[in-house]
């Protein structure tokens, strides 16, 4: 059996129960942003004028090349929380600014204004420390009912409210790209998206929201940092962290699932049973005293050395078994490792 360190159950909970910062509070709109500056109300207008026209159809501009990868978390009301990474190739090495459009397809413009309400807009300027510092990878998020949207996301290099301005315009970029939110609110066993982990920061102190707008991953008082992909290195681990959702209650009122971690390897073009964990029990016996399951999701996750691992290919397989209700939900990891 597989040597693994299960995440601590106090800090699993404390990440699953906090919500997903303060954040979540807000709204995303315009009504919620602080008053600017003549400078970036100009800027603002040019992206949302700019975005308005990709939307009708002219072409986006490419200076800057961006892609989204987005996860899925339940929260307290009835939307879903939508933390996501976005890559950028071609950023400025200036100061920027950026926005983030989502949009309902099918939404009909308000009889009486005209306006198409966007489920999340939302502006976000960043320094120049802050855009090289991220080394193409910049964390922000949405809101969204469970539906299907497009997003709509643009980046341009800022121009200096003083001093001379770019000879050739600044360096723009827009991506459109759709993104499926689920419904975890079906009353179905479900689990959060898999979130595999490079680190967990533990916080000395609580982002502001403000400061929750640009670090979305924050929860409670840990901080999850996202994988840039799913190769490893022999001497790295495999850390995974997901919430589950709706499960059923015993007399006691609380849940009891089975957690299970299960990693097939691929040899010869065939994949194979490569190890397991010792199976998570999560019932009223482990469970704190406090815990409301009407409000607070299942943690789960678990981090595993890679050492023992032989190089190649590999799926972790996490098997979440209802044992009140019967029901079994099953996600995959694909994973590499390779020679350190």
């Amino acid at each position: 059996m597989v040597r693994r360190r299960v995440i601590a159950l106090a800090a699993a909970f404390a990440i699953a129960t906090a919500a997903p910062t303060a954040f979540a509070e807000q709204r995303g709109g315009k009504e919620q942003q602080p008053k600017r500056s003549k400078q970036e109300q100009v800027e603002i207008d040019q992206l949302v004028k700019t975005v308005d026209g990709v939307m009708a159809g002219q072409p986006a501009p490419g200076d800057i090349q961006m892609s989204l990868h987005p996860y899925f978390l339940k929260s307290q009301e009835q939307r879903t929380f939508v933390p996501f990474v976005l890559e950028v190739t071609g950023a400025p090495a200036t100061d920027a600014a950026l926005y983030v459009r989502v949009v309902n397809p099918s939404a009909e413009p308000d009889p009486k204004t005209k306006r198409v309400e966007y489920p999340w807009d939302d502006i976000h300027f960043l320094t120049a420390a802050q855009v090289t510092s991220s080394n193409g990878r910049l964390s922000r998020v949405f809101m969204a009912p469970p539906g299907t949207y497009d997003v709509y996301i643009a980046m341009k290099e800022r121009v200096p409210e003083k001093g001379p301005k770019p000879a050739t315009g600044p360096k723009m970029g827009v991506l459109k790209t759709q993104v499926t939110v689920p419904d975890f609110w079906a009353g179905e066993l479900m689990t959060s998206s898999i979130i595999v982990a490079d680190k967990v920061n533990v916080l000395t102190a609580m982002p502001s929201p403000e400061e929750a707008r640009e670090r979305p991953f924050v929860f409670g008082a840990q901080e999850l940092v996202p994988a840039a992909d799913n190769d490893f290195g022999k001497d790295e681990q495999l850390a995974t962290f997901f919430q589950v959702y709706n499960a059923a209650l015993d007399p006691a009122g609380k849940p009891n699932l089975v957690l299970e971690y299960n990693f097939h390897r691929t040899e010869g073009g065939a994949e194979k049973f490569f190890n397991k964990t010792a199976p998570q029990e999560v019932n009223a016996g482990m469970l704190p005293p406090t815990f409301d399951p009407t409000k607070f999701p299942v943690p789960g996750g678990i981090e595993v050395p890679l050492k023992s691992f032989p190089e190649g290919q590999y799926r972790l397989e996490i098997k979440v078994t209802d044992k009140v209700s019967g029901k079994v939900v099953t996600r995959d990891v694909n994973f590499t490792v390779k020679a350190s």
